[in-house]
């Protein structure tokens, strides 16, 4: 099988790989949108998990070739690559965000998927499904899923492209080239260390100012209304989200009595709007709900206070200098600034329908104002 890619270019598959991706289950990735709901603000991210799963595929086997791996562990690594993503839920991480208390994170999901079913059978065909799964927990699943691995890399590029900004434009090819395996972990030599930064920081930036967009933050606010609504009244239940597509999860929402409101509310993209906002210093999601709860029996409307998700994580990679290996954080001021860059720029939003903000945002403000500490 040939695909010709919009970053790669032309891609290539063996018999094994291309009768994976023509499964119904790897076929409905085309129907789950990379980036959930961020189309309702930048327009153009309407690419796809499919797109990204055959990248990340793509990649992977670079990767695995320039780190020496043999031809079989190539083969393997190429597979769960191209696999890493086939639990994902309808709305992707944000869909995940509520059903995983009940069904487990896409990890867990996608683990199912690869040792019992249609995927599962063909696995079988060269390996045990198992062998492939278990990738994830070896030092090889470091090429898919680690800070310098083949899925950032590709959705980095891939989200930047789509939704036509420039913060995730990194030097994929710098990269890959200064690549190294040392104790079964991925690790990056030193001559890669600026190429590296640059990665951390268009996480950074792309984080910061797309994925973390404050009407983006809205509407996945909304979003999450709209599926806890449709599994409380029973009008979905959150098994069926790791089966369907974002439409059809849409539809079935708008309706549900209790997540009708917000789903319906998202197709038309009448996006509640922020009436204030605060540092989110003294905040937790717990107090968040509370306030929610309590701002909207004041006023007698709806409100969410949002409180914002932490993207920054830990850079565990380390950069082999010659004389040993070393955390990246050891070596870069810039990666150590990261995290401190994060916590200046997380607010808490107070969010309510428009003619509310028009009408008693003023009020709103004062009585979250004492709230701030």
């Amino acid at each position: 099988m040939i695909i010709k890619d919009q970053l790669h270019g032309t891609i290539e598959f063996d018999e094994l790989e291309g009768r994976i991706i023509d499964t119904a289950t790897f076929q409905r990735l085309r129907r789950i949108k990379q980036m959930s709901i961020t189309n309702l603000v930048y327009p153009g991210a309407n690419h796809s998990r499919f797109e990204h799963s055959i990248g990340t595929a793509h990649l992977s086997e670079i990767i695995a070739r320039r780190v020496g791996l043999d031809e079989d562990e190539i083969k393997k690594v190429k597979l769960y690559g191209l696999l890493h993503d086939i639990g994902h839920t309808a709305f992707s991480h944000e869909g995940e965000d509520v059903v995983k208390k009940y069904i487990g994170d896409h990890e867990e999901l996608g683990r199912r998927k690869m040792v019992k079913g249609e995927i599962a059978d063909l696995l079988s065909e060269n390996y045990k499904p198992a062998e492939i799964a278990d990738i994830e927990k070896s030092g090889h699943g470091s090429i898919i899923d680690s800070a310098l691995g083949a899925d950032r890399m590709d959705y980095l590029k891939r989200d930047a492209i789509n939704t036509g900004v420039a913060y995730g434009l990194i030097d994929t090819d710098r990269i890959v080239h200064t690549l190294e395996m040392k104790d079964g972990q991925l690790c990056i030599s030193k001559g890669g260390l600026e190429a590296a930064e640059y990665l951390l920081i268009a996480r950074f930036m792309m984080f910061s100012t797309v994925y973390l967009h404050r009407t983006v933050r809205i509407a996945t606010a909304m979003l999450y209304r709209a599926i806890e609504g449709a599994i409380e009244d029973k009008t979905l239940k959150p098994e069926q989200l790791a089966e369907m597509d974002d439409e059809s999860a849409l539809t079935t929402m708008a309706r549900s009595g209790k997540g009708a409101p917000y789903a319906k509310a998202l197709l038309q993209r009448r996006l509640y709007k922020e009436v204030c906002s605060v540092p989110k210093e003294g905040w937790s999601i717990e107090k968040a709900q509370s306030v929610g709860k309590e701002l909207s029996k004041r006023f007698n409307c709806d409100m969410i206070v949002d409180y914002p998700h932490e993207f920054f994580k830990p850079v565990e990679f380390k950069v082999d200098t010659g004389n040993g290996l070393r955390p990246i954080a050891e070596l870069s001021e810039l990666v150590r600034s990261l995290k401190k860059a994060e916590e200046g720029r997380m607010r808490v939003l107070v969010l309510a329908e428009e003619n509310v903000r028009e009408k008693k945002g003023q009020d709103i403000e004062k009585a979250v104002s004492p709230l701030r500490s």
